[in-house]
């Protein structure tokens, strides 16, 4: 495990070194490809298989869409962008984690604290202002993690932002298994107590991991409110979450 964990040094190392000296002169488009590649490897190197699911819809690149997916592991968002490159949002804390958070920010992450109404409002404007000059924005309405068997209900606010924007919403599910015997595989979930360190060293100690992806078809914001279009998106993970498991 420790060729592991040098690997995984020296893709951090190489992320910083994009970010330091590459990011400021590429373009969009150079830079939504450098974050692609970069997790592809991450993924690689920690071993992860990748699985789309054969009935999955197809994944425009660089189309401006909102993405919604269930919340397992800080590992989902590794997988979308390994998918398709996107502005994501996240709760505040993670600012606060170890390297991820620095990269975080530096990607242009959208912070949301929660508890404060305010912090609300200001996500849905710089989710708007992100969808406004063409970007994909992903996010995890469920607003926590679980370990794979369910969907929580969905938070609206995220909607709200498709809405005004008129973007298309694509809904995705996610479900961590292992490679060998397609049952599912808790060691990915971050939930509980569990921190960023001890969550790492557990994924990185697990063999034969893998994420089947399943995504579904692109539902119109069109004559919806955001609470509907929300409950909507919730139905459509589900049913593709249900998919994978049988």
């Amino acid at each position: 495990m420790l060729i592991k964990y040098l690997r995984l040094l020296v893709a951090f190392a190489k992320a910083f070194a994009i970010l330091w000296f590459k990011f400021p002169r590429a373009s969009r488009e150079q830079k939504l490809a450098h974050i692609q590649a970069w997790s592809r490897h991450v993924l690689e190197v920690m071993g992860i298989r990748l699985n789309i699911a054969p009935s999955s819809t197809f994944i425009w690149p660089n189309k401006t869409q909102l993405l919604v997916a269930n919340h397992v592991s800080w590992l989902d968002v590794l997988v979308i962008q390994a998918l398709q490159p996107c502005v994501f949002v996240a709760k505040s804390e993670v600012r606060h984690w170890p390297v991820v958070g620095s990269m975080a920010h530096a990607c242009g992450v959208v912070f949301v604290d929660r508890s404060a109404a305010s912090s609300a409002r200001k996500m849905v404007d710089d989710v708007g202002s992100a969808l406004h000059h063409g970007y994909c924005v992903a996010g995890f309405p469920e607003g926590t993690s679980s370990e794979g068997h369910d969907v929580s209900l969905f938070h609206a606010n995220l909607f709200e932002a498709a809405i005004h924007r008129d973007v298309a919403v694509l809904p995705l599910a996610l479900r961590y298994t292992d490679a060998r015997t397609g049952s599912l595989c808790l060691k990915a979930a971050f939930v509980g107590d569990i921190g960023f360190i001890e969550s790492l060293h557990q994924v990185m100690g697990t063999s034969h991991l893998a994420v089947d992806v399943q995504i579904g078809k692109t539902l119109s914001p069109q004559g919806h409110s955001r609470r509907t279009l929300a409950h909507l998106s919730h139905r459509s993970v589900l049913s593709q979450l249900q998919a994978l498991q049988t």
